[in-house]
């Protein structure tokens, strides 16, 4: 009898670490189910997190390359016009008037940082007028002199038709800044023919 319950209560104890032994087994598979389902979701928001961050730095890049060509483009406009605004406030250029003979007239073209352009007409009728074109230079006297002079004499038709001839493409001469009275303009000498002698223009 003794014998029987001896066998009895190992069969159980077996049947009981059988039990057991599934129990662990499940906890361990439930235990690496988990483990691998968090190691795969930080792989994914390691991935997620590097790629923002290679956007972001993309877009920065961008951003600053953009910014930078804006600056460029700002930066070459402000030189333009800095260079044209130079120009057009230059002291010289302008269009002057012959204060002892309203129908002489003489204009100031600046060309470069040196050179100008000057245009003298002296109308001596409503048809005929003679006109003087040459290029110079202002030394530190406020003087520009002059040479290769064009004079031109220009004839307008009874028709309205206009005649240009050339009367010659060798002047010399010289503008100067001079004063008369209270008074600051340009006297002119022309030693082709002495021309400007009585001229004295102020700027309008």
């Amino acid at each position: 009898m003794k014998r029987k319950m001896i066998i009895a209560m190992a069969l159980t104890m077996l049947l009981c670490g059988c039990n057991e032994a599934k129990k662990d087994s499940a906890k361990d598979s439930t235990t690496e189910k988990t483990t691998a389902t968090t190691a795969t979701t930080s792989q994914e928001e390691t991935t997620s997190e590097v790629t923002t961050n290679e956007t972001e730095e993309k877009t920065t890049a961008a951003d600053t390359e953009e910014n930078t060509t804006v600056a460029d483009e700002e930066s070459t406009t402000e030189d333009s016009e800095s260079v044209t605004a130079s120009l057009n406030d230059d002291i010289f250029e302008g269009l002057y008037y012959d204060k002892n003979d309203s129908n002489n007239s003489l204009s100031i073209d600046r060309k470069n940082d040196k050179l100008y352009s000057v245009h003298i007409t002296h109308k001596k009728s409503d048809t005929v007028s003679e006109e003087w074109v040459f290029t110079g230079e202002f030394n530190g006297r406020q003087v520009l002199n002059y040479e290769k002079c064009c004079k031109s004499t220009i004839t307008i038709g009874e028709d309205g038709s206009v005649m240009s001839g050339t009367d010659y493409l060798d002047g010399t001469g010289y503008i100067r800044i001079s004063e008369n009275g209270n008074e600051t303009g340009f006297i002119w000498r022309d030693d082709k023919d002495n021309a400007g002698a009585r001229d004295f223009f102020i700027k309008q």
